[in-house]
């Protein structure tokens, strides 16, 4: 799958779903929209672009994981921190998700290229 048009559909919906779940707080919604990733993510092919876009997700997620660990350390106990402790939870699965993937996609594309 390396038409031009369907990896615009693939990063679209990639990118929707990583915004929705970057926002989630429902442990249910979140969890249906980390399967709808890993789904679109395995409909990948070995496009170049689909590798630097992964990396470059990889590296947001991790930006954002750094923030949210500061801001979860800066709160008092209450339900503000009980939320971004949610959250941060929620980054972390979606990283562990992305590096698995991102492995993937690099020996993909480099298969694919001998």
């Amino acid at each position: 799958m390396n038409s031009p048009v369907d990896v615009f559909v693939t990063e679209s919906n990639v990118e929707m779903y990583l915004s929705r779940a970057y926002e989630c707080l429902d442990a249910r919604q979140r969890d249906l929209l980390l399967r709808l990733l890993v789904q679109e993510e395995d409909r990948m092919g070995s496009s170049r672009e689909h590798l630097e876009n992964g990396a470059r997700r990889v590296e947001d997620c991790r930006e954002r994981i750094k923030r949210q660990r500061e801001l979860v350390g800066s709160l008092q106990q209450n339900e503000n921190r009980i939320r971004a402790e949610f959250m941060l939870g929620t980054f972390e699965q979606i990283l562990v998700l992305m590096e698995r993937h991102q492995r993937f996609l690099a020996e993909r594309f480099q298969n694919a290229r001998l």
